[in-house]
């Protein structure tokens, strides 16, 4: 996989919309370039080996950027990418931990051009039921560990 660094125009243009982000305050921004690749921006955390090779803290984002399919996007859809490609980074403060990862939808794009918005719609619902079920699941565990630490509790006490 060949590897570069971004154009300067392109690097400007992530650093502006990443400060008004406000993530600046908590992580690191790395923007590398690709030749080639399956999608436009993909964003993820560098593994154990990256990190070591590199030198890289724990606080760095990367942001890998097919930059011919990218300079071919109008400045309008350049940033909606971009601001888009924030959305999927978190920071849970309490817990100093950044996560990347959001609930995605998936189409085809012989979907959306036969079904348009229904189909982008019924797949965001088809997501948000899943994460319900996801979030039920959690408060259920959650309960089911509050109640058998109250009868230890209730036990040590008899």
């Amino acid at each position: 996989m060949k590897t570069f660094d971004l154009t300067d125009e392109n690097q400007n243009l992530f650093n502006e919309l990443f400060q008004e982000t406000g993530y600046h305050n908590y992580m690191q921004l790395r923007l590398i370039g690709l030749a080639k690749a399956k999608e436009v921006i993909t964003v993820n955390r560098p593994n154990a080996v990256a990190k070591h090779v590199g030198h890289l803290a724990d606080d760095v984002v990367t942001i890998l950027v097919y930059e011919d399919a990218f300079d071919r996007l109008d400045e309008k859809n350049k940033k909606l990418l971009i601001k888009d490609a924030f959305n999927l980074i978190s920071y849970d403060d309490e817990k100093d931990k950044i996560t990347i990862g959001a609930p995605m939808i998936t189409v085809t794009v012989a979907g959306r051009r036969m079904w348009g918005d229904d189909i982008i719609n019924c797949a965001e619902i088809a997501t948000a039921a899943i994460q319900q079920i996801e979030e039920e699941k959690k408060a259920a565990k959650e309960e089911e560990k509050a109640r058998k630490a109250a009868e230890k509790a209730s036990k040590k006490r008899k």
